[in-house]
């Protein structure tokens, strides 16, 4: 039996304002949170493993937490959005 791999790579497609991250899901409820830098929960959604894409748009800040939360595993991975012109 194959544990899920908590390890998240982000990556931020600045052009479309789009967030997006590897992570192949464990369970089929797994679920994302994007939170601010004072943990307030910004966006939530389900994970589309492998890659989830996420519109950012609407995000106005410039550090963002991403957490996973797979069944029995939360993975949290810090990120930052740069604001670009």
């Amino acid at each position: 039996m194959n544990a899920p791999s908590n390890e998240i790579r982000v990556r931020i497609d600045q052009i479309e304002r789009l967030l997006m991250f590897d992570y192949e899901p464990g369970t089929g409820e797994a679920l994302f949170d994007i939170c601010d830098s004072d943990g307030h929960i910004v966006k939530t959604g389900e994970v589309n493993g492998p890659v989830t894409r996420v519109r950012i748009t609407d995000l106005d800040g410039d550090e963002y937490y991403l957490m996973v939360l797979d069944g029995e595993v939360s993975t949290v991975k810090p990120f930052q959005l740069r604001k670009v012109g």
